[in-house]
């Protein structure tokens, strides 16, 4: 009798975690989605990683164009994983969407990794099939069954500081540091060194995903993030320009596609846009908001 009464225990302590594991689960997930703008119809989407993340301003995009935006950026996430997320962003909204604005940059089709672990991001989508899918290729089994099973596990210390932001309405851009003459004395020395890589495969997950776009009835814009002068000035000059090419001549051939390439004098030449040579600033922020917005309601309009 002892021993019923004890597993009855451990099975009622049991089921109470799992409920409140549950609860806590949801409270998380809705806290995040307010962060990435999951929670109204958007008409927008921009996709990218930490430069996009940096250079955008949803709230403001908003506010100009009338229309709603989700930004769905991570740091460090490759073309791979930006496909993941994209499929993920149509599996919650297969038809609303207009436009989506898909950062580029010079690494983008190249085998470098500009963060590790970048699955465990996507760890609270883990419900979804998608990402359930693209996990389940790159997290060992236990860890895998192990978030899979405890859904607030799913949430680290940066996504709890992202749930908070969600609650709390912030999107800001919180960098008001410029850079400083060691850090452009160091690039300096660097000048044409980087090769910019295109790798096949790569090519080929791109081209995945716009199709991927298009059959939702939606508009790509590639947009280029601006990089510090001389920062670009770091990449050997003909690869970034077979780059630009490449993106070009895509956008020309393909229907609902455009290309705009943000390294213009006015926006990589000022020190004072940039907290580092690949992100912009809250001074800097303001500018590629104002761009994009006027892009998009020339091309969507708001909706009345």
């Amino acid at each position: 009798m002892k021993h019923f009464i004890f597993f009855k225990r451990i099975l009622f302590l049991i089921v109470l975690f799992f409920f409140f594991d549950f609860i806590i689960s949801i409270f998380l997930i809705k806290g995040l989605n307010n962060y990435f703008g999951f929670n109204k119809n958007p008409d927008v989407l921009i996709n990218g990683a930490s430069m996009s993340g940096a250079g955008f301003n949803r709230k403001d995009i908003e506010n100009q164009t009338k229309l709603n935006v989700a930004k769905y950026t991570l740091e460090g996430v490759s073309v791979e994983d930006r496909f993941a997320m994209i499929s993920h962003f149509f599996q919650m909204y297969p038809e609303s969407l207009q436009t989506v604005i898909y950062e580029v940059n010079p690494v983008l089709f190249s085998g470098i990794r500009t963060a590790e672990n970048v699955y465990t991001h996507f760890y609270p989508y883990l419900d979804d099939q998608n990402i359930d899918k693209y996990i389940k290729t790159h997290a060992n089994k236990k860890d895998y069954f192990t978030h899979k099973i405890i859904r607030s596990m799913r949430f680290d210390s940066r996504l709890l500081i992202t749930v908070m932001k969600g609650y709390l309405g912030i999107d800001e851009n919180v960098k008001k540091n410029r850079l400083d003459s060691i850090a452009i004395k160091q690039m300096l020395e660097k000048q044409g060194r980087t090769n910019i890589a295109m790798e096949k495969s790569k090519l080929e997950i791109f081209k995945n995903t716009m199709d991927l776009i298009r059959s939702h009835n939606s508009e790509a814009l590639l947009v280029m993030m601006p990089i510090f002068h001389i920062k670009l000035e770091t990449f050997d000059k003909d690869s970034y320009e077979n780059l630009c090419k490449y993106l070009e001549e895509y956008a020309s051939k393909e229907e609902k596609v455009e290309f705009i390439n943000l390294n213009r004098d006015s926006l990589i030449y000022d020190a004072r846009n940039f907290s580092d040579p690949l992100h912009y600033n809250s001074y800097g922020q303001k500018k590629i908001n104002d761009i994009i917005s006027d892009h998009l309601l020339k091309n969507n309009g708001p909706f009345s």
